[in-house]
């Protein structure tokens, strides 16, 4: 003999490695049910972003509508609003809403969350109608417990060229 031992094959009709299918299929079962889970959550929290960041724009728009310029800032976050470029972003509010006038319906086009270790972003996008004409803004919120702070606010228009 050479030395090396030969393992027989299985007897016919015999049913080889049942453990490894069931142990197969209880693995693919619990990963289909994780994925499921994974999937319900990204979809409730869009959902609950969607509506945190639209109640956050109309709340912004209200406070602009009525020239609560300092009052946007101090809610925004701290990265938003800091104390060496509070009064410019007060300027540059006030010059939108001088050129566009008052914010009217405003409708959510876009969502994106980021969650990184510096916290819960959301990125909003609405189409804008002003009494002046039509903007989009993008807004970014910071997510502090079930409230959104404004992190970074962008807004285009062709009005504001005027």
């Amino acid at each position: 003999m050479d030395g090396t031992t030969q393992v027989p094959p299985p007897a016919i009709g015999q049913e080889p490695d049942r453990p490894k299918r069931t142990l197969r299929k209880w693995f693919l079962a619990v990963a289909a049910v994780w994925l499921s889970l994974l999937v319900w959550h990204c979809g409730t929290t869009l959902r609950s972003g969607w509506k945190l960041s639209d109640q956050a724009a109309q709340q912004f728009h209200a406070q602009l509508n009525r020239g609560e310029l300092d009052e946007i800032c101090r809610d925004a976050d701290d990265a938003f609003s800091q104390t060496e470029k509070h009064d410019e972003l007060v300027h540059f509010l006030d010059v939108v809403h001088k050129r566009l006038g008052d914010a009217g319906v405003a409708k959510q086009v876009h969502l994106n969350v980021n969650t990184t270790t510096n916290g819960t972003f959301l990125t909003s996008e609405f189409n804008t109608q002003f009494a002046e004409g039509q903007a989009t803004e993008t807004f970014t919120w910071h997510k502090s417990g079930d409230r959104l702070r404004l992190y970074h606010y962008k807004i285009s228009s062709n009005a504001l060229l005027k």
